[in-house]
């Protein structure tokens, strides 16, 4: 199957671009056809000690916050790229991004972004995680009326 471009049209013939239409929908699907995880995992990597002692993802994910409060946003969207691609099946590629478009004033990107890790997080049985990631999404961006 062919993938479709963020900027084409979207293939349900709605005339929008595939972004502003069935992304997110088809990011939810994919997520959830994802293979289960062990649980607490999500928990279990915020209990570390040294700097020895911190994982890959944590380097990566806690790296990004500290470009983006930086100002370096452009480095910062490498690295939240590079967290997506080495660890899709976790939210925190999302949850970066998510900061990453606030911080540059595009609220509604940060919203798709945070919904996407809320998706990611509720498939991994992390309600709570789920429920504050759409809370503020929610807030910066309220979802269109149906």
């Amino acid at each position: 199957m062919t993938q479709v471009g963020r900027n084409q049209p979207c293939p349900c013939g709605s005339g929008k671009k595939y972004k502003q239409c069935c992304l997110q929908t088809d990011e939810a699907a994919r997520v959830a056809a994802l293979p289960a995880k062990p649980a607490g995992r999500l928990v279990a990597r915020a209990n570390f000690g040294s700097d020895d002692d911190i994982d890959p993802l944590d380097r990566l994910s806690n790296g990004t916050v500290d470009l983006i409060n930086a100002g370096r946003l452009d480095e910062a969207e490498r690295i939240c790229q590079q967290l997506l691609a080495e660890f899709p099946d976790l939210p925190d590629g999302h949850m970066r991004l998510g900061l990453l478009h606030r911080r540059r004033g595009d609220n509604r990107k940060a919203a798709e972004h945070l919904r996407l890790a809320a998706t990611m997080a509720r498939s991994d049985d992390n309600i709570d995680l789920a429920d504050s990631l759409d809370a503020e999404a929610d807030e910066i961006a309220p979802p269109p009326a149906s």
